[in-house]
């Protein structure tokens, strides 16, 4: 019985650690202009800066908003960005809600609301290059 207990939770260690835990996917340099495309009527960008400041940029029609705020890297052992404040303009353009903090999921070049960075509402990063 302890030797199935030990192989089942060794087991989830590992599970946990290949899965939900992957680092090779947690870039060191996240600064840049992330670009979320989920409405193809809008510009919806954010911006990290190297100082630790943020642009979240919406626009669609004549319509422009913006949100500036704080950013930095998660000390919570996950690779997450918390901001001192954050619209839910990539979520519902000029109908957004306001929160006093935000965290997005860092996943290779995606910004995410949820942790597998796969949702409408993601940011990928913009390569000025391609």
């Amino acid at each position: 019985m302890r030797s199935t207990v030990a192989s089942f939770l060794g087991l989830l260690i590992l599970t946990l650690n290949n899965g939900c835990l992957d680092l090779s996917e947690c870039p060191e340099e996240v600064t840049g202009k992330y670009v979320c495309n989920n409405d193809p009527n809008a510009t919806n960008y954010l911006e990290l800066n190297k100082d630790g400041s943020f642009l979240h940029y919406y626009r669609i029609g004549g319509k422009i908003i913006t949100d500036t705020g704080n950013w930095n890297r998660s000390e919570n052992g996950f690779c997450e960005i918390e901001f001192s404040n954050w619209k839910t303009f990539n979520e519902s353009g000029l109908d957004f809600e306001k929160y006093a903090r935000g965290i997005l999921f860092v996943k290779g070049k995606s910004l995410d609301i949820t942790p597998d960075g796969e949702s409408s509402t993601s940011f990928t990063k913009d390569d000025p290059t391609n």
